[in-house]
């Protein structure tokens, strides 16, 4: 049998899920191989690994600490209640409070005063633009 026939079978030998002249064969090679005689160890050690990890081994007051948190957890819903009740509608009552801040504020944006010192400062600025730097240099001397 070549190496990469008897890998696939050994996952099954290690099961016992081979027919008798499989089996039979597969014994033989293993014989003859130390090279698959080692990956048979390897799949082994990496099957009784897999075993252990499967059933973890449990603390005995895992169940009591358990139960006990659910407990508090029921016992803490059932206090919160008027809580769940009183959270939305305090957030809604904020959200309101900013829209209706946010509409006042965008209306007084809008009032030709404060338009007007704007527009103000943006003609300052731009009066800069408009002179040259020379004469800026030359006058500050």
């Amino acid at each position: 049998m070549k190496n990469e026939c008897i890998h696939k079978d050994l996952i099954f030998y290690l099961d016992n899920e081979l027919s008798a002249e499989t089996r039979t064969a597969v014994e033989k090679h293993l014989e003859e191989c130390a090279d698959c005689r080692s990956f048979l160890v390897f799949l082994q050690e990496g099957m009784q690994i897999i075993e252990k990890e499967k059933n973890p081994e449990v603390t005995p007051f895992f169940y009591t600490r358990l139960s006990a948190r659910l407990d508090e957890k029921q016992v803490y819903q059932t206090q919160s209640q008027w809580a769940r009740l009183a959270q939305p509608a305090f957030f809604s009552l904020v959200l309101l409070g900013g829209i209706y801040g946010g509409l006042k504020l965008g209306s007084n944006a809008s009032l030709p005063e404060v338009n007007q010192q704007a527009t103000s400062s943006v003609q300052m600025l731009n009066d800069f633009e408009t002179e040259p730097i020379e004469s800026f240099l030359l006058d500050e001397l």
